[in-house]
């Protein structure tokens, strides 16, 4: 999903491309101005209000979804236009997934969900699609890469080019997914997808858990570089505006995020350099 990441948008689609990724689906958010033509591997939906508050369902798999043993809660969840009693998931975005999902799914083996300042690495010398196949069993539903969150590496002021200007980065617990699409049964996080019930969630160094992202793995072979601030000027021009997409968040908790990144990515740095 993206707003106003023309400068950037670029580079993201070319990074991706390079390591293989054969079309991307972008959900622009009322940016000003709409994205135009980007490419004939690009989709872009325009998702505005009319899509907001239009009601979203899981489209199910028939091969997979058992009522008897899934129950009726995940798919009834799903029903309202919005979450009213779960402020932190009245969001468009979760919206923009599911209808990816429903919409695209089944013209695809893999979707990777990731946003505009979330960039994917592999291990060098390999493609996306090398990796994928590694991991690859039947009974595999998704794959979860690692960020690495990256500060604003002493940049005041925006940089043309991300990969270049941010370098000062710390080990992230959160994760982004690489899902088989008819393996999923409903967008319920940002993070990590609900599998149907006979299939897994893995990590790159082979975790298998409920509760994964509790767990420490690597991010050696695949992960997701998170440039979550870019420089100041973005983060104040964007992050202190945007919010995340919810009025529960106020400044004090993203100058403390931004604080927070830089400390820790300043430190990790540190470490490295002093092996």
């Amino acid at each position: 999903m993206i707003q106003n990441d023309q400068e950037y948008i670029s580079e993201w689609l070319n990074h991706h491309r390079d390591l293989g990724v054969d079309h991307f689906y972008l959900y622009d958010n009322e940016s000003t101005p709409k994205y135009g033509n980007l490419g004939d591997d690009v989709t872009i939906t325009y998702w505005d209000e009319n899509y907001y508050f239009e009601p979203m369902l899981p489209k199910l798999n028939p091969k997979y979804y058992d009522y008897e043993t899934m129950g009726g809660t995940l798919y009834t969840e799903l029903q309202t236009t919005h979450w009213p009693f779960a402020p932190e998931r009245d969001s468009k975005q979760f919206k923009a997934y599911q209808h990816c999902l429903n919409e695209y799914g089944d013209k695809h083996d893999w979707i990777a969900f990731i946003d505009s300042d979330e960039f994917i690495n592999v291990k060098e010398g390999y493609k996306i699609r090398d990796i994928l196949n590694h991991f690859d069993r039947p009974e595999l539903g998704q794959l979860l890469m690692k960020w690495r969150m990256f500060s604003s590496s002493g940049h005041k002021t925006k940089q043309p080019l991300q990969k270049e200007a941010y370098t000062d980065w710390y080990p992230d617990y959160q994760v982004k997914p690489f899902i088989k699409p008819d393996k999923i049964f409903a967008v319920k996080s940002l993070h990590i997808l609900p599998t149907y019930p006979s299939f897994y969630t893995m990590t790159e160094d082979g975790i298998i858990d409920a509760n994964i992202s509790k767990h420490t793995h690597t991010s050696d072979i695949i992960w997701v570089n998170h440039y979550w601030s870019r420089s100041r000027q973005d983060f104040e021009e964007t992050k202190l505006n945007r919010k995340g997409g919810t009025t529960l968040r106020y400044d004090e908790h993203y100058e403390a995020k931004y604080n927070f990144i830089e400390q820790r990515a300043a430190y990790h740095m540190r470490k490295l350099n002093q092996k």
